[in-house]
């Protein structure tokens, strides 16, 4: 997430991976963030 651009489509599946493998909510809501700024601002990355 450091880097210039960002993979998206690696984001979204890391984040998809992390909302089925959790048992919790918690882990589930986590990937929500990153979801929300490539929907948001996924120009400007």
């Amino acid at each position: 997430m450091e880097r210039e651009t960002w993979d998206q489509d690696l984001l979204e599946d890391l984040c998809q991976v992390m909302a089925d493998a959790s048992i919790c909510g918690l882990g589930q809501a986590a990937p929500n963030p990153i979801r929300l700024v490539m929907k948001h601002f996924g120009d400007e990355i």
